[in-house]
């Protein structure tokens, strides 16, 4: 069963990275009826980018897109990437270079003897190679690379990276709608700033906000503005949605996350997705989302946080 198995995983492995493009396609679009927004008189849509690929979703994809065509015409074919025992981008980046055949180094912050997530798991699976590193240790590999071969490219927490940019951006060549408010999770503040790019060619009148889900909204700003020019442009990072921090949640958000899940039948997990979609539905029931707008709400796919069991990774 393990070898008919892995036999059929490998048909499924590319040659180049353009071959990978004909599994993705654009993601719907799903309009809220809920009675509390109608009341605002706001149209809420989602854009479902959850469903670009069963693994390979959301901003992932799309931060990874042109990051990898570059990577290739490099020649490099070896990876080295860091984050959390957590981490959708691990998650996706290990599935990716199992596609491609090349070798991936996943720098992981926790310690050699515990429990293997099962985001970990499946990197594992991948042929992915895990190497643990203290929180200190991790917190220093965010402003200087580990020491590496010189064939091993690294790529930054999050899949931090200017060419992340264009694939984020893209998302605005895929709606026919105008919108006054555009929003997503944020975490380092790359999607931010592709949303900002891409309304610039798009939908310029269109606000960009990203709700942080971390403690670190200032580095979010300031990494948005050091990624591009983003003065004097219509963007924010949203703070008052962290719920403590990175991974962290309480009783009113878990609850959300069940009712909206529950009367929308869009899966959406306690990390990300669902401190931005409680956040949406607050600033419009505050009337901060005026009454009239018309909302996009990116969900930033990868639901690794549906396996997270504590509330403190």
């Amino acid at each position: 069963m393990r070898n008919s198995q892995s036999k059929q995983e490998s048909k499924l492995r590319y040659h180049c990275v353009t071959q990978l493009f004909s599994e993705f396609d654009n993601s719907p679009l799903q309009l809220i009826n809920d009675s509390h927004i109608h009341a605002k008189q706001v149209q809420l849509t989602i854009k479902r980018d959850d469903l670009i690929h069963s693994i390979i979703s959301g901003n992932k994809w799309r931060k990874l897109k042109y990051l990898l065509l570059s990577i290739e015409n490099l020649k490099y074919k070896r990876i080295a990437a860091m984050g959390g025992p957590y981490s959708n981008f691990l998650h996706a980046l290990s599935y990716v270079c199992y596609l491609l055949g090349w070798q991936c180094q996943l720098y992981v912050r926790g310690y050699r003897d515990q429990p293997l997530t099962p985001t970990l798991k499946d990197c594992l699976k991948w042929n992915a190679t895990i190497i643990f590193v203290n929180r200190v240790s991790f917190r220093e590999m965010r402003m200087n690379k580990p020491l590496l071969a010189d064939d091993i490219y690294w790529i930054k927490e999050g899949g931090q990276h200017e060419l992340a940019i264009p694939g984020i951006s893209e998302i605005f060549s895929e709606l026919s709608d105008e919108y006054d408010h555009v929003l997503i999770a944020s975490a380092t503040g790359t999607s931010v700033a592709g949303l900002v790019v891409g309304a610039r060619k798009y939908q310029p009148k269109a606000k960009i906000t990203g709700i942080s889900v971390l403690n670190n909204h200032q580095q979010q700003i300031s990494d948005v503005n050091n990624m591009i020019d983003s003065r004097n442009n219509n963007w924010a990072i949203r703070t008052g949605f962290e719920f403590g921090g990175f991974a962290k949640k309480t009783q009113a958000l878990i609850d959300f996350t069940q009712q909206f899940i529950l009367r929308n039948e869009i899966p959406i997990e306690p990390v990300y997705s669902a401190k931005s979609f409680f956040a949406t539905f607050e600033l419009i029931e505050k009337g901060i989302i005026q009454s009239g707008s018309n909302v996009l709400l990116i969900h930033c796919g990868g639901l690794q946080g549906v396996r997270c069991n504590s509330s403190n990774v």
